[in-house]
């Protein structure tokens, strides 16, 4: 004989669970075919979530993958194709393997740590490490926004990695450097492009949106009019700079300072090459386009220029993120050192 209940689980004589609950007043009554109570609430706990779905209409929790293509569908026009790009390539390297079929929901600190494990077993640095944790919780902060989550469901730290000074080009070499990259290439634009990274700390999706009328000719001044936080800056151009970029030849009827060949701007990653031939020539290090931009910020410093005028051409809105940039050369660190011994009489 069938056991009678109104709301919840109830084992019949067969072995079986069977479930039963209302939802708008209809009722919903029917066996789980599970035997053991664990399996029978989870399929009780996801009949429920259906019907409420259906009926209710409350979001249904994605699954990571499933987030994911919605993220990269939505977001493409937002962000840089870079980072766009880093999202792809590594959700679907490191977490969709792993966790890609799990609803966001349910993701824990062991589902996390099991990723970051194979990954530092792989041979990947807890810096990739940290890379990854990154972009998963921006995955699922996406659903937190969306209001499909309250907030995230795991709470992990990034991995402390320590930290080493980051190369960029001293004063003394910033003239060899650039001797160095007109040895290495005859484009004009990639030329340029370097001087104008080292000369005004621009980003380089900054240097390759620069246009024409974005100068002030009597002011020698460029506004930075496509930044990445949205707010334009006015930049003095220094006279060397200057020089070198009315040096260079003007395609006809372009709105671009450095147009393409189909006549839009130049890929990301135009000046790799060059730049990293003139590293290994000079051996500079792994210099990169925003080690130039540091570059620029460590010579400003070096020179005696406020921070607060710093981060106002590198357009920080923190001046925290400023000092991020700042690496003091040896040089300047040995001249501080010389300056204390002769104050101290020990000089």
């Amino acid at each position: 004989m069938t056991t009678k209940f109104k709301n919840g689980l109830a084992k019949q004589p067969s072995g079986q669970y069977h479930y039963c609950f209302r939802i708008n007043g209809q009722q919903f009554k029917v066996s789980t075919r599970a035997t053991d109570l664990a399996t029978a609430r989870k399929v009780f706990d996801e009949k429920r979530r259906q019907v409420l779905n259906e009926e209710c209409g409350v979001k249904q929790i994605p699954t990571l993958t499933e987030l994911r293509k919605e993220w990269l569908r939505l977001q493409k026009a937002v962000h840089s194709s870079k980072h766009w790009t880093d999202v792809e390539s590594v959700s679907r390297l490191w977490i969709l393997p792993e966790l890609g079929a799990r609803r966001v929901d349910r993701i824990t600190n062991g589902d996390v740590f099991q990723v970051r494990s194979k990954m530092l077993e792989a041979g990947r640095s807890p810096v990739t490490v940290n890379d990854m944790l990154k972009i998963l919780k921006l995955l699922v902060n996406f659903a937190v926004r969306q209001g499909t989550l309250k907030a995230l469901p795991f709470k992990v730290e990034f991995m402390k990695v320590q930290k080493k000074p980051r190369p960029t080009v001293a004063a003394p070499k910033v003239r060899d450097f650039l001797a160095a990259v007109d040895t290495a290439t005859t484009m004009h634009h990639v030329r340029v492009m370097l001087r104008v990274m080292v000369g005004l700390g621009m980003r380089e999706s900054e240097v390759l949106g620069m246009r024409w009328e974005w100068f002030d000719m009597d002011q020698h001044t460029y506004v930075v009019g496509k930044a990445k936080g949205k707010e334009a800056r006015v930049l003095p151009v220094p006279d060397w700079l200057w020089v070198a970029l009315y040096a260079m030849p003007k395609p006809v009827l372009s709105e671009w300072i450095f147009p393409a060949e189909d006549g839009k701007p130049h890929r990301s990653q135009h000046c790799k090459k060059v730049l990293q031939r003139v590293c290994v020539a000079m051996g500079l290090g792994n210099v990169t386009q925003h080690r130039l931009r540091a570059t620029f910020a460590s010579l400003h410093a070096e020179a005696g220029t406020p921070l607060p005028e710093i981060q106002g051409m590198l357009g920080h809105k923190n001046i925290a993120t400023t000092m991020i940039y700042v690496e003091t050369s040896l040089d300047a660190k040995r001249r501080s050192q010389d300056a204390l011994g002769l104050k101290l009489g020990l000089s």
